[in-house]
């Protein structure tokens, strides 16, 4: 094995070991929770679909794509404008990364799994800003984000 693949495992080791003792959410993770939600969860008491939100400032997703902070990690995109998400587009969005083929901010291609961890930040963003929880209320789904350290 060659000093390059070696500090490579290595550091999948540690980032395996940092990730599972945080309460960051991995792509599977959300996807179970999402599946978990009942009809009266995923729709308003008037039966629409409900909208998928950030816990801040009215920020809502936009997509989904490599993660500048590791490439071999997702980012959920996010705007203020335009409308939000609904839950099917959303999770279908999801279903889609999962064995899909992302390209790295400077390249690089990275297969995402259900186990990829998911983060919060715009194309050039890295941030330590991570999808921690999913909450619902009568007319959203709140996805819950929290500050989670990537190296301890």
């Amino acid at each position: 094995m060659d000093l390059e693949k070696l500090l490579n495992e290595k550091a999948r080791i540690i980032r395996k070991a940092t990730f599972d003792k945080s309460d960051q959410m991995s792509l599977g993770g959300i996807i179970s929770e999402f599946e978990k939600l009942t009809e009266e969860q995923r729709h308003s008491p008037y039966g629409e679909e409900l909208p998928v939100v950030f816990d801040f400032v009215y920020m809502r997703p936009t997509g989904i794509d490599s993660w500048r902070g590791s490439y071999d990690e997702l980012a959920l995109s996010y705007t203020s404008g335009g409308d939000a998400m609904k839950y099917t587009e959303f999770l279908e969005m999801l279903k889609d990364a999962v064995g899909a083929t992302f390209t790295g901010y400077k390249g690089g291609t990275y297969t995402m799994t259900e186990h990829t961890p998911v983060w919060v930040a715009n194309g050039s963003e890295v941030g330590d800003t991570a999808v921690v929880g999913i909450t619902t209320k009568e007319f959203i789904i709140i996805l819950n984000t929290g500050i989670v350290d990537y190296l301890n």
